[in-house]
């Protein structure tokens, strides 16, 4: 809900900054989410799901959200935290 916040509906199923603005989140203490039952970090996924297929799912209508003109920042310190990043989304 967070990330969706400041993105607009555009046309279909397209969301995006206002206008031709582009958007870039920053993501502090990349290393701190806990590992799941599943062995996955579930922030992580849905970042990396964006990246390779530039969509995410709405939670309420079960329909796809294709996000444009949107970028990823982040940092981690690695001496806080103990967990680590998925290979597939450093």
């Amino acid at each position: 809900a967070i990330l969706e916040k400041p993105l607009e509906k555009k046309s279909g199923r397209n969301y995006g900054p206002p206008g031709t603005k582009k958007l870039i989140y920053f993501i502090d203490d990349m290393n701190m989410p806990e590992v799941d039952t599943y062995g996955t970090v579930q922030p992580h996924t849905l970042i990396r799901q964006h990246m390779d297929y530039c969509h995410w799912y709405d939670r309420n209508k079960l329909t796809v959200k294709e996000i444009m003109n949107v970028q990823y920042v982040s940092c981690m310190n690695p001496t806080a935290g103990s967990f680590t990043i998925n290979p597939r989304l450093q």
